[in-house]
């Protein structure tokens, strides 16, 4: 067993915001720490125990526990992958941070890292503490090559979420090359094709996004994992949809559909209408889409999820010239969002709607245009585009054509990337 003191002594120096001169005072030279923290010495245990000491850590350096280092890596592994194929991770992180003071764990290198990216794959779910990812960037220079490249897919996410997007597509493509040789399992490799399907949609490489996430659909076919089937048509229908693709795009939306309904999943419904109603808006079928996007909203639960159907239903009735079914629906979000200040998206779109439908108001149609556009661009290709064509055709009718020319061009540039 390779003893883990070294990734432990710097991990936790750092958690306590400690400098190495701090913790070296009276027990040795910063050089000598540096080398332990890199695993470059092996220190004596008069050392280790006065390190531990001065951190208030309670580490075993006299027993050896290797015996029990498999039975809990199972364990951690286990809790990970019940969490990731069946979606039902409520709980589970908590289950897994009871692990950071097993004395094994502290004492195993393997099972420590195991634990710190198991740490920081909860960590990128919904609520979960993106802390963990930065913890093991402290020793990203001490993972293996399986466990470096579930490292990079995690800080692929986090710089997809702070829109550095040229690093995250280099490392997407340094996986695409790596994943194939490496021993990931296959349950694990399944879910990590789903989330670089997703990056590639976010990225709007839709041909990408449908290659990855056709690949984990396999995988969840194959052996039932229904939540994440239905998760897999919604992105490869996504992805048809943005490739204009209408007909096979909306048969993956059916598909779901049905294993949903098979299911009882029938929280799902909300999200799946809602796509399907952008499809029939999409070819031109507005009383279709109207009827999905009714249906989507009844069966929405989260405020910010039934803001999108909202957004919805503001669209098909702005494209029906239904000016009062406008306001209506405008009326109907602001009343959703109330206080809240993580909605801020919400804002931009409803004061094109207020300004072009509620007040008619050109100017102020104008500035919202321009504000949208610019808060969109840096994470939202859709609106983006479909605001800069409205501002462009705007501006021309309003006699501003160089103005309207720049819009246009931005227009262009992003529909050119779709292709």
């Amino acid at each position: 067993m390779e003893y883990n003191y070294g990734n432990l002594i710097k991990v936790e120096r750092m958690r306590k915001n400690m400098k190495q001169s701090v913790l070296a005072r009276g027990i040795c030279s910063i050089s000598y720490l540096s080398k332990i923290e890199n695993n470059q010495t092996s220190p004596s245990e008069e050392v280790l125990e006065l390190i531990f000491e001065r951190l208030e850590l309670d580490v075993p350096l006299y027993f050896d526990l290797s015996e029990q280092v498999q039975k809990i890596k199972n364990e951690i592994r286990e809790i990970l992958k019940e969490a990731i194929l069946s979606r039902r991770d409520q709980n589970k992180n908590e289950k897994v941070e009871k692990y950071i003071s097993s004395p094994v764990v502290r004492q195993s290198k393997d099972l420590y890292i195991t634990l710190m990216m198991t740490l920081a794959r909860f960590g990128v779910m919904p609520d979960g503490n993106p802390k963990y990812l930065t913890e093991i960037g402290w020793i990203d220079d001490q993972l293996d090559s399986d466990n470096r490249l579930r490292y990079l897919l995690l800080k692929c996410i986090s710089l997809f979420q702070t829109a550095e997007r040229e690093e995250a597509l280099e490392i997407l493509e340094k996986l695409n090359k790596e994943l194939p040789h490496s021993h990931i399992p296959d349950w694990e490799m399944a879910d990590m094709r789903y989330i670089m399907g997703g990056l590639y949609y976010k990225s709007t490489d839709y041909l990408q996004a449908i290659e990855h996430v056709r690949v984990a659909l396999g995988y969840f076919q194959e052996h039932f994992h229904v939540e994440r089937i239905i998760e897999c048509h919604l992105i490869i229908g996504l992805s048809f949809k943005r490739r204009k693709r209408y007909t096979d795009a909306l048969a993956h939306y059916e598909k779901a559909t049905k294993v949903a309904s098979a299911t009882d999943l029938k929280n799902y419904n909300g999200m799946l209408y809602n796509n399907m109603g952008d499809i029939y808006f999409l070819i031109g079928d507005q009383e279709r889409a109207l009827k999905y996007f009714l249906e989507s909203f009844e069966y929405k639960v989260d405020v910010k999820s039934k803001l999108y159907s909202v957004m919805s239903l503001i669209e098909v009735n702005a494209e029906r010239k239904n000016t009062e079914g406008v306001v209506e629906w405008l009326s109907k979000g602001y009343e959703l969002m109330a206080e809240r200040e993580d909605l801020q998206e919400f804002d931009f779109h409803f004061d094109i709607y207020v300004n072009g439908y509620r007040d008619f108001n050109q100017q102020g149609l104008l500035t919202s245009l321009k504000k949208a556009v610019q808060y969109f661009e840096a994470y939202d290709e859709f609106y983006t585009n479909k605001y800069a064509l409205w501002l462009a055709r705007e501006l021309r009718e309003n006699g501003k054509y160089k103005l309207a020319t720049e819009y246009y061009e931005k227009s262009i540039a992003i529909m050119s990337r779709w292709d």
